[in-house]
C-alpha cells in the first residue's frame, strides 16, 4: 500500500486516483485496513491540513470543518448552544481517546447505519460541502448515504465541510443514543429530534434515525403528523407509530430486528415529548 501525506487539499486532490482513501484521524479506516475488511492501494493522509479543521458561524449558518474531532464539538460554545443534539451526540461518541481522533467526515464517510453524528446531522438539515479538481458541490445528508457503508462521494471527491442551520429561540431538540454499555459501544438506536414551534404550532419537524436500516436517514412520514399542528399526545403517538413502521432493522449481537424496531417508537415518543418540555423517561 502507497502512503502519502498531502500539503494541502490540492495535493489530497490531485492523488485522488483510483483506489484512494482519504486518512483523516484513522480510527474507522485504520482497523478496516488491519482487519481485511477493505483494500486500498493508497492512503492520502490529510490529519495535518488545518484549513478543514473549524467549527465556525458564517453567514447564519454553522460550517464544521471535515477534520474538526468529536472533542472539538464537545469544547464549542457554539455546537453546543446552536446544535444541541450534535453535542450530545458528541457526550456519547466512543470515549475519550478516540473523540480526540475521530473527524466528523470520517464518522459521515464510514457510512455505518449507527454511526453516532448522523441522527443529529440530520434533523438540523446538514448539508456537506465537496470538493475536486473539477471544482465542488454542495450534497444534503439525506442524500448522502446511498447503502450499507456506501456514499454517494466520488472517488475524486474529497468532503470539505459539513454546514447546518443554528437552533433558534423557537427551536427545540432532544437526543439519546440507546447503548449497551455508557462508553465505547456502538449504538443500538440513535434518535435525534428538531421542532419548530411557532405560536403553539409545530412549524418544522426533523426527526433522524440511526441504526434502523442499512443508512440514517430522516422519517419523514412520522415528520408530517407533527407539522402544522399543534402537537398533543395524539400527533405523538401517530408520530412514534410512524417512525417505528419506517424502520427496516436487523439482529445483530446489540439488539434483534424486532426490538430495535419496538425501541424506535418508543424513543421517538420520549423524545418528542422531552423536546416539548412534557413529561419523560429519557434520562437526561
Amino acid at each position: 500500500m502507497e502512503f502519502l501525506r498531502a500539503a494541502s487539499v490540492d495535493e489530497a486532490l490531485a492523488a485522488a486516483r483510483d483506489g484512494a482513501a482519504f486518512v483523516a484521524g484513522g480510527t474507522n479506516l485504520v482497523p478496516d485496513v488491519l482487519f481485511g475488511r477493505k483494500k486500498i492501494a493508497r492512503a492520502v493522509d490529510i490529519s495535518r491540513l488545518d484549513e478543514l479543521r473549524f467549527i465556525e458561524e458564517a453567514d447564519g449558518k454553522i460550517r464544521i470543518g471535515a477534520l474538526a474531532t468529536v472533542t472539538d464539538l464537545l469544547d464549542s460554545d457554539l455546537i453546543r448552544t446552536a446544535a444541541s443534539p450534535l453535542h450530545e451526540s458528541a457526550l456519547e461518541f466512543a470515549g475519550p481517546l478516540v473523540r480526540n481522533r475521530a473527524s466528523v467526515a470520517g464518522n459521515l464517510m464510514d457510512a455505518s447505519p449507527a454511526a453516532d453524528l448522523a441522527p443529529p446531522l440530520l434533523a438540523q438539515d446538514a448539508i456537506v460541502e465537496l470538493a475536486s479538481t473539477g471544482g465542488g458541490r454542495a450534497l444534503p445528508l439525506s442524500e448522502f448515504f446511498l447503502d450499507y457503508r456506501k456514499t454517494a462521494v466520488r472517488p475524486e471527491e474529497l468532503v470539505k465541510a459539513v454546514v447546518i442551520d443554528p437552533l433558534g429561540p423557537e427551536d427545540c431538540s432532544a437526543y439519546y443514543k440507546l447503548q449497551l454499555r455508557r462508553a465505547m459501544a456502538i449504538a443500538v438506536l440513535g434518535v435525534a429530534v428538531v421542532l419548530r414551534i411557532k405560536e403553539s404550532v409545530c412549524a418544522e419537524a426533523a426527526i433522524g434515525l440511526g441504526a434502523v436500516a442499512a443508512v440514517p436517514y430522516r422519517a419523514h412520514a412520522a415528520e408530517a403528523h407533527l407539522r402544522g399542528k399543534e402537537i398533543g399526545e395524539a400527533e405523538i403517538e401517530a408520530a412514534a407509530a410512524a417512525a417505528s413502521d419506517s424502520a427496516q432493522p436487523i439482529d445483530d449481537v446489540r439488539a434483534s430486528a424486532a426490538y430495535r424496531r419496538k425501541m424506535c417508537g418508543v424513543l421517538v415518543r420520549r423524545l418528542l415529548r422531552k423536546a416539548l418540555g412534557m413529561p419523560h423517561t429519557v434520562a437526561v
